[in-house]
């Protein structure tokens, strides 16, 4: 679950566009652990971002994210802001709080006049500068395309999805660098090796595909129950 609050926070540096219709998204994160991410969108207030081989997914419904992991062998909701304060300063959704490094701003973006193919998408490779939110300057590589299909896509992952996060992680900051790539029209192919597409496609999906099972669970209340409290 770690893993997915931080792939949705990252997407941040990812800019927002008009949105067109719904489909699928399948990166590589770079990570060995979690090859492969792919993330679900209807429209904005409707996404769902998953990992292969793992037994959950988070889901981002009208602005509200929740964890649905599978207990007892049924899927259980589980409201990301309270699963943040049950876990408290101990948990993994802590550490990715306030304190957490985000990119905050784009210092430069410089075209090297190269090109490179991702997902069968054409995209210009850029020498990005930026600094995260310790104050540290950083460079990497990034392929930026204009292609219209991921611009919507990432408008649902960054407007959806991740905004959706902020609100459960407590992390904020991140608007700079997302509104900058927005004001140019450009949208993230790959990012050094953190993020790259595999592939994107718009294809219609299921309602089901977005429910939430059942209602989400008080996890206060009910670790209240357990331990007696």
């Amino acid at each position: 679950m770690k893993r997915l609050v931080r792939f949705a926070l990252f997407a941040a540096f990812i800019p927002a566009s008009p949105l067109m219709a719904d489909g699928t998204a399948v990166f590589a994160t770079g990570n060995a652990d979690v090859p492969r991410m792919t993330f679900y969108w209807l429209d904005r207030d409707h996404t769902r971002l998953e990992a292969d081989g793992q037994p959950a997914h988070v889901l981002a419904i009208n602005g509200k994210a929740y964890g649905v992991v599978e207990m007892n062998g049924r899927a259980v909701a589980m409201d990301l802001e309270s699963l943040s304060g049950v876990l408290g300063a101990s948990g993994g959704l802590h550490r990715l709080g306030p304190d957490a490094i985000v990119p905050t701003q784009i210092t430069a973006l410089e075209t090297t006049g190269q090109t490179e193919m991702v997902a069968g998408i054409e995209g210009e490779i850029y020498q990005v500068s930026w600094e995260d939110s310790r104050g540290e300057a950083r460079m990497d590589e990034a392929v930026l395309s204009r292609d219209p299909r991921l611009l919507e896509m990432q408008q649902a992952l960054i407007q959806g999805m991740t905004q959706a996060m902020t609100r459960g992680t407590g992390v904020s900051g991140q608007e700079a660098a997302s509104h900058e790539l927005d004001r140019r029209g450009l949208a993230v192919l790959r990012f050094a090796d953190d993020f790259r597409l595999e592939s994107i496609n718009d294809r219609d999906l299921p309602e089901a595909t977005f429910a939430l099972p059942r209602s989400p669970i008080d996890l206060q209340r009910m670790l209240q129950g357990v331990l007696g409290e």
